[in-house]
């Protein structure tokens, strides 16, 4: 009898056990569940007036870089093996009797600036007559100075996706205990 009242009492321990594993990963998916939800609200914000020029500045500098790096490629595709130098390999001479421009300085076809280029050179005037025209014209009207930052946004995403992968990491965790437990009561 004492064998059977042991393995009973040992038996609601274990099952015990699995309960409260289980209401923890409950607690724990709930736990990402929020992160996940705060995260997309955070998303979902809409950004400021200043913010906008944040961005605005970063696609400016993205389109500069690719003017830059089609130059680039224009002028070093010249390949000596084709009989043809780089630029950089030109001497003197060459470079005083033909003063041209680079193939692309100023667009694709020479006769048009494009976006890219007009980025490049004139990049950073771009951007501040955008913003000082948009503030004057329609800068109180763009509205949500109240909402955080977009930079206090990333910071807290940062942190909230640190947390979301711990509670993940505790989920994987708490699974594994409770197929072990699960595990052994079937067998």
């Amino acid at each position: 009898m004492d064998i059977t009242k042991n393995l009973k009492s040992a038996i609601s321990a274990i099952t015990g056990q699995l309960s409260t594993l289980k209401t923890e990963l409950a607690d724990t998916n709930r736990e990402i569940g929020s992160i996940d939800g705060r995260i997309h609200e955070l998303r979902a914000m809409p950004v400021s007036l200043k913010d906008y020029g944040s961005f605005l500045r970063a696609k400016i500098e993205k389109l500069a870089d690719e003017h830059m790096g089609m130059l680039e490629f224009n002028l070093f595709r010249n390949a000596e093996s084709l009989g043809a130098s780089p630029q950089n390999k030109e001497p003197l001479s060459t470079v005083e009797k033909d003063q041209y421009l680079p193939t692309g300085m100023f667009g694709n076809d020479g006769s048009t600036l494009s976006l890219r280029a007009a980025c490049c050179y004139f990049g950073d005037q771009i951007h501040e007559e955008f913003m000082r025209r948009a503030e004057a014209r329609f800068g109180k009207r763009w509205g949500n100075e109240d909402l955080p930052t977009a930079e206090e946004r990333r910071n807290t995403i940062a942190d909230l996706e640190t947390q979301r992968e711990a509670l993940k990491q505790k989920r994987a965790e708490l699974e594994a205990q409770i197929d072990e437990i699960s595990g052994a009561l079937r067998a």
